[in-house]
């Protein structure tokens, strides 16, 4: 009996000090996340106010004094979206694919990578007075964004951000393609219409869906015509009309292939 006493003098220690652990722990663990919470709760009010001069350090206080807590995750989402506001896009991707990384079973990971590819998108070159039209600039950033874009889509076809993604692939083809056509017409200026030939193809292969594309059969029919090449500029030009018959480049078309039947 004398060598049980210990054991059941442990056990008896064990019973009354286990429930006041317990009960201290739990209102610690409210008070963690209640304080967190509140925490977010300012600094959201000061990034939807795009206040993020203000936002910015209180995100940072809640990742690095709450980072068990849900609302961390939620603070690095809002400070990469605060880089997007500031314009600085290289920031806000660097970021966006840090959450994705770090946190790839949150259920915000389709708004990071969406995120991801609005951040390329708005690194496309636009139209300034001061500047060459977009189209004549270099599309380094506009082929990236669309590569972005064209994945998430495929990815996440059922997101809530699908439209928005289209419209912005919609717009980085149309400006490749108004790309593609300027420098088929700059080759035409310098009498090489083989090359102009080249790049009004890749267009029509590559850039499906720009709606450029009535134009650049024309161009491509009217090319095959400077080149003497008259059934390829036939079927250009029928094409055009069959592809998009109410195009007012289709008429144009249809005016060409009368001069050959006459």
């Amino acid at each position: 009996m004398a060598r049980l006493a210990p054991a059941l003098l442990s056990l008896l220690v064990l019973g009354l000090v286990a429930p006041g652990c317990g009960s201290n722990q739990t209102p610690r663990a409210l008070s963690y996340g209640e304080n967190a919470r509140r925490s977010y709760r300012n600094a959201y009010a000061a990034f939807e106010d795009r206040d993020c001069l203000t936002a910015d350090p209180l995100l940072r206080r809640i990742r690095r004094e709450y980072p068990y807590s849900r609302y961390a995750a939620l603070a690095e989402l809002r400070l990469a979206d605060c880089a997007v506001i500031q314009n600085n896009y290289t920031e806000a991707i660097r970021a966006y694919r840090s959450f994705v990384r770090h946190r790839p079973a949150h259920p915000e990971v389709p708004y990071a990578h969406f995120k991801i590819a609005e951040a390329y998108y708005r690194q496309i070159p636009s139209d300034f007075f001061l500047s060459p039209p977009a189209q004549e600039r270099d599309q380094t950033a506009t082929r990236s964004a669309l590569r972005q874009l064209r994945r998430f889509v495929l990815d996440y076809p059922d997101s809530e951000y699908m439209e928005e993604a289209r419209e912005m692939v919609r717009g980085a083809l149309g400006l490749l393609a108004q790309h593609e056509l300027y420098v088929a017409e700059f080759y035409l200026g310098l009498d090489r219409p083989q090359a102009a030939v080249g790049r009004l193809r890749h267009l029509l292969d590559v850039y499906e869906g720009s709606g450029i594309e009535p134009q650049a059969l024309l161009l491509l029919g009217r090319v095959f015509l400077h080149m003497r090449e008259t059934r390829d500029a036939q079927r250009a030009f029928e094409e055009l009309i069959d592809r998009f018959p109410e195009s007012g480049y289709a008429e144009q078309a249809r005016e060409f292939l009368r001069r050959f039947e006459g």
